[in-house]
């Protein structure tokens, strides 16, 4: 993955993290940002799988 795709995952994560938490779990932020980053570490192994077999 190139520093530009990792920066963008960070970014979506961030964002997608804010987002769940002001809209769906205001109450609880700590779950919200349990849920975002999980979210975000499978998200980017799916799209380096697919980046890997898309070289093959």
């Amino acid at each position: 993955m190139t520093r530009n795709g990792l920066l963008g995952a960070l970014i979506l994560c961030a964002a997608a993290t804010l987002a769940v938490w002001l809209l769906v779990m205001p109450d609880e932020p700590a779950r919200a940002l349990q849920d975002g980053a999980g979210a975000a570490a499978l998200a980017t192994l799916l799209v380096g799988v697919a980046i890997r077999r898309g070289a093959e």
